[in-house]
């Protein structure tokens, strides 16, 4: 039977003193992470994801001769973690569902009145749902990147292991990017609505849809590549992993194109936290 009313948010009675701070986020990021790994959805998103974007490339590369962690085994051809579109595409469905109801289940059942009613700030709220699924986001898109590295590190037979160590460090930043890039849109679009599969559809639909502008547009400019996420991203794990930007793109436009997409969708969700926090 379907639970209604309010949703629980596992405080402890107040006992004459005031809760921590930083537990309070925790409790908030406790709570999203524990619902959302009993969640089917995402447990399966979780199983074929690891199985085929990660599990593969780590066999091919461990049972092969190797010197070291390179460069190329993350972002290069053939079976490497951020050089497929199957990552992203993965990534994307996972923070669809992980964010669909973040924000929007608790306009639908005010939970907002618990959520407030204690000493919680709206940057408090929206950090603690953010880290709960970023904690989701992260089984996928940064344990099993940072796995597969200590794998290949742990086989290599060359002796560098500083510069192997530091290609599994960007490996790291790019798997973080990865979760921001995709959890902060579809926090935004769940604080916008009060329906679960609105958000969810919608933030599935809003890639693909710039993707298709991107493809109508791409041959007039080079820079419309710009608008496709997908290409953003991929571009991203280039400039992280020294490799740079293709010569008919601007550098400007990409950094003014990448921090938006990383830092509107946040404002735009705590602005409408905030509203709701306040009662308008």
């Amino acid at each position: 039977m379907a639970r209604s009313g309010i949703n629980p948010i596992s405080y402890r009675p107040w006992a004459g003193k005031r809760t921590r701070h930083i537990y309070r986020l925790y409790v908030i990021s406790r709570a999203v992470f524990s619902e959302k790994v009993r969640s089917k959805g995402v447990l399966v998103l979780l199983f074929i994801g690891v199985i085929l974007v990660h599990a593969f490339p780590l066999i091919f590369k461990v049972l092969l001769p190797h010197e070291g962690l390179t460069t190329d085994d993350m972002i290069g051809q053939g079976n490497t973690i951020f050089g497929g579109g199957l990552f992203l595409i993965l990534s994307m469905l996972l923070a669809a569902v992980v964010s669909s109801d973040l924000v929007s289940r608790d306009l639908s059942d005010n939970s907002f009145v618990l959520y407030f009613s204690r000493p919680i700030r709206p940057l408090d709220y929206m950090v603690g749902k953010m880290a709960g699924g970023f904690s989701v986001m992260s089984i996928f898109c940064l344990l099993p990147v940072l796995a597969f590295g200590l794998a290949i590190i742990a086989t290599q037979s060359g002796s560098d292991y500083l510069e192997s160590l530091g290609v599994l460090g960007l490996g790291a930043v790019a798997g973080i990017l990865t979760s921001v890039f995709f959890l902060g849109f579809g926090t935004m679009l769940s604080s916008v609505t009060r329906s679960r599969a609105y958000a969810g559809v919608g933030t599935f639909v809003s890639f693909f849809v710039l993707s298709l502008i991107s493809g109508l547009f791409q041959n007039i400019d080079a820079n419309w590549l710009l608008a496709n996420p997908f290409n953003l991203l991929q571009y991203s794990y280039s400039m992280i992993f020294g490799k740079g930007l293709p010569e008919e793109l601007s550098p400007n436009l990409y950094w003014a194109v990448i921090s938006s997409i990383l830092l509107l969708p946040l404002l735009v969700a705590y602005w409408r936290i905030h509203l709701k926090a306040t009662g308008k």
